[in-house]
């Protein structure tokens, strides 16, 4: 592809880029003509958006999840999760089902505490167990959780493998049933000597799911 040339502009605290220009001496004259010029504020555009939890994890999902995040192949991290089923600390791993059956819901927010171990975090303070639940979408088992028994368990004593793909599994399941994940886009457009410059900005209102995804998977 052929090399373009920018120019940005320091905002007092964020940065504001050009038009993409195909001639560098172009891009050094934009530069020349706004150097130490006032830019004015032309159009300012504010949008709040919402973006909802996402599902549990059947085992496709999970294993691109854990390739993704951990490096494992989709024979590791089926091999793990077989295991912590036998070991009765996970659900039935060869899943395509994303969803608990409705039965469930009364055992969710006790499944969520047992996930907040696993993970070293906090419960949702709005746990939405209804939103995990669904018979229609469950074929002959439901998603991959953790059980009770993972609770009593000494996590720290199983194979490096294994308790890193029980605290996936259980970082889901905090997500799945925490709130909405909320935050603002600001578009502004400038003009400085004549010439157009954009910049764009998200500031996050309410954290919700999405907090879980920053704890470190393999602490």
């Amino acid at each position: 592809p052929e090399p373009f040339y920018t120019v940005s502009l320091d905002c007092g605290g964020f940065t504001a880029t050009g038009d993409k220009l195909k001639a560098k001496p172009e891009a050094e004259a934009v530069a020349v003509a706004c150097k130490g010029k006032a830019a004015t504020v032309k159009t300012v555009e504010r949008k709040e958006k919402t973006e909802k939890p996402p599902a549990l994890y059947d085992l496709t999902t999970l294993q691109r999840d854990a390739n993704r995040l951990l490096g494992y192949t989709a024979q590791q991290t089926l091999d793990y999760l077989q295991s912590l089923y036998e070991k009765k600390l996970c659900t039935y791993p060869r899943t395509d089902s994303r969803f608990l059956t409705n039965d469930m819901e009364g055992a969710v927010p006790a499944l969520a505490s047992v996930a907040a171990k696993i993970c070293g975090a906090d419960v949702p303070e709005n746990l939405n167990a209804g939103q995990v639940c669904d018979s229609a979408k469950v074929s002959d088992h439901h998603a991959v959780v953790p059980t009770s028994v993972a609770g009593k368990a000494d996590i720290s004593a199983l194979p490096a493998g294994e308790r890193e793909i029980l605290r996936l599994v259980s970082r889901q399941l905090l997500c799945v049933v925490g709130s909405a994940h909320q935050y603002a886009e600001t578009a502004v457009t400038l003009d400085c000597a004549g010439y157009g410059f954009a910049a764009k900005g998200k500031t996050i209102l309410v954290p919700g799911w999405k907090a879980y995804l920053q704890e470190q998977v393999d602490k």
